[in-house]
C-alpha cells in the first residue's frame, strides 16, 4: 500500500525547448535543495554535472563496471545526503535499501523524460506454471490495483528463471490473463520522495501516465516559456509544418497501406521479397537526397530487422564494421559509423546535424500493455503513443535546431498521425480533426 502521495508536476514542452536547460536554471536558484537527477544516458548525466553549480554525486563517472556498485556508490550518497545525477537504468536497480534511504531525506525526485514502468516480461505459460507448481511462487490480489500479483514464496531458489524471480522478489510482476506476466515498476519508486518532476513532451499519450492512473496517483500539468514554468498550454505540430518534407510517393509508400502495415508482427512474417522491396525504397529515398554524404541520413526499425533492411549507402559511413565492434564503440563514434537510430532513442543531442530520415515502422504498443490497462479500466491510446514515439525520433535530428527535414514514412498510418499532429494548432483543430476521421 501507498504511504505518501508525492506532489508530481509534469513540465509538458516539445523537444528542443529547452527544459534541461530551465530545469538546471531551477536547480541552481535553489542551493538549500537535494534533488535526485534521473536522465536517459550517461553523458546527460555529465551535461548536468556540469552545469550545477554544487558538488553532486554521478555514480557512472566512477570506474566500476558491475550494477551493483552502481547501486552501492547511489545508495551511500542518499545516506549522505547529496544531491545525485543518475540513469533511467540505475532507477531501475533501486532496492528496499534505497527506498527506505530516500524515504524522510526531503529529496525532489527529477525525470527527464518518462519512466520505463511497465513491459512484458519474456515467460511461458508452461515455465510459469512449472514454478507456480513447484511452490517457487504465488499469486495473490494487488489491494490497490486488484490485479494478480505474483509473489515470491521460495528465496532460496537457483535456475534458468533467476532473472524473472529476482523481478518478482522486487514486488515488480503481475499476471495478465493466462499468458502475460508483466514487470511493473512499483510506485513506491515515487512515494519515496515527497515532489516529482517529470520533463517530457505530450505525457497524456505516455505509458506512464497510464501507470500512474492505476496508481491511483495525480499530477499537475505545467508548460515552458521563455524559461519559465506556467500554466499548462497544450502544444502541438502546426508551427514545425514548414519544417517537415513528409515523402508522398505512391510508389515507395504503397508497401504500408494497410493499417497494421510495417508493425513487428508484419516485418517478422514478412517474405524475403517484401523486406527486399522495402529495403530498396529506403535506398531510393537516400539515393535522391544524395546519398554520396550519409552522414546527413538516419533511419530506424526495431533491432532484430536492421540486419535485413540496411544496406549501402545507408548502412555504415566509415566502412564496414562487426556488430561487436559497433558495441564497443563511444556513442560519439558510433554516430559517424551507424546511420541506424533506435525507434525509441530519446535525449541525445548526438544526431542533430540529420536531415534525412526514414522511419520503417509502424509502432504499436505490446498486447500485454494494452491488455494490462484494458484489465484496470485505465484508458490507453495507442495512436497518441506512436505519434509520441515517432516525434520523438525525429526530434533527434536537426530540426531540434530549427532547421528542415526531409521524412520517409511509408506505414501510412504513421504517416496520417504526423500529418494530422502538424495541422494541428489547438485542441479545437484536434477534435476536428478526429471528427473527420
Amino acid at each position: 500500500m501507498l504511504n505518501n502521495k508525492p506532489n508530481i508536476t509534469v513540465i509538458d514542452a516539445p523537444m528542443g525547448r529547452g527544459k534541461s536547460t530551465a530545469m538546471i536554471h531551477h536547480i541552481n536558484e535553489n542551493p538549500d535543495e537535494n534533488y535526485v537527477v534521473v536522465l536517459p544516458t550517461r553523458s546527460e548525466c555529465v551535461r548536468y554535472a556540469e552545469a550545477l553549480e554544487r558538488v553532486t554525486t554521478v555514480p557512472h563517472l566512477d570506474a566500476v563496471s558491475s550494477k551493483e556498485s552502481l547501486l552501492t556508490i547511489f545508495n551511500e550518497a542518499v545516506f549522505r545526503g547529496e544531491t545525485i545525477i543518475t540513469t533511467h537504468a540505475l532507477l531501475k536497480l533501486w532496492d528496499d535499501t534505497s527506498i527506505l534511504a530516500l524515504r524522510g531525506k526531503n529529496y525532489t525526485l527529477i525525470l527527464d523524460e518518462v519512466l520505463e514502468v511497465v513491459h512484458p516480461f519474456p515467460i511461458t505459460a508452461k515455465d510459469y506454471n512449472a514454478l507456480k507448481a513447484g511452490g517457487i511462487i504465488k499469486e495473490s490480489q494487488d489491494e490497490l490495483t486488484g490485479l494478480t500479483r505474483v509473489n515470491l514464496t521460495d528465496p532460496e531458489y537457483q535456475g534458468k528463471h533467476d532473472d524473472f524471480i529476482r523481478q518478482v522478489a522486487r514486488g515488480n510482476v503481475v499476471r495478465v490473463r493466462d499468458d502475460f506476466c508483466v514487470w511493473l515498476t512499483g510506485a513506491q519508486r515515487l512515494t519515496a520522495f515527497d515532489e516529482v518532476l517529470v520533463l517530457t513532451y505530450n505525457f497524456q499519450g505516455s505509458i506512464m501516465s497510464a501507470w500512474l492512473k492505476l496508481n491511483n496517483l495525480t499530477y499537475n500539468t505545467k508548460s515552458l516559456v521563455n524559461g519559465e514554468f506556467v500554466g499548462y498550454m497544450p502544444e502541438f505540430g502546426f508551427p514545425f509544418r514548414e519544417l517537415i518534407d513528409i515523402v508522398q510517393d505512391y510508389e515507395l509508400n504503397k508497401i504500408g497501406g494497410r493499417h497494421h502495415s510495417l508493425s513487428s508482427s508484419d516485418l517478422a512474417k514478412a517474405p524475403a521479397e517484401k523486406l527486399k522491396r522495402l529495403r530498396n525504397n529506403i535506398r531510393k529515398f537516400f539515393k535522391r537526397n544524395d546519398a554520396k554524404e550519409p552522414h546527413y541520413n538516419m533511419w530506424t526499425t526495431p533491432l532484430k530487422f536492421k540486419p535485413k533492411l540496411q544496406c549501402s549507402p545507408f548502412g555504415y559511413i566509415g566502412g564496414r564494421v562487426s556488430p561487436n565492434q559497433l558495441r564497443k564503440m563511444k556513442a560519439e563514434e558510433r554516430v559517424q559509423r551507424d546511420t541506424h537510430v533506435a525507434y525509441n532513442m530519446k535525449a541525445t543531442n548526438l544526431y542533430a546535424h540529420k536531415k534525412y530520415l526514414a522511419y520503417a515502422y509502424n509502432v504499436f504498443p505490446n498486447p500485454a500493455l494494452t491488455r494490462l490497462f484494458n484489465e484496470c479500466n485505465i484508458p490507453f491510446d495507442r495512436d497518441q503513443y506512436a505519434l509520441n514515439e515517432l516525434v520523438q525520433w525525429l526530434w533527434r535530428s536537426r530540426i531540434r535546431q530549427g532547421k528542415d527535414i526531409t521524412v520517409y514514412i511509408p506505414a501510412k498510418r504513421m504517416r496520417n498521425l504526423l500529418i494530422d499532429w502538424l495541422n494541428t494548432e489547438s485542441p479545437a483543430d484536434l477534435k476536428t480533426t478526429q471528427q473527420a476521421a
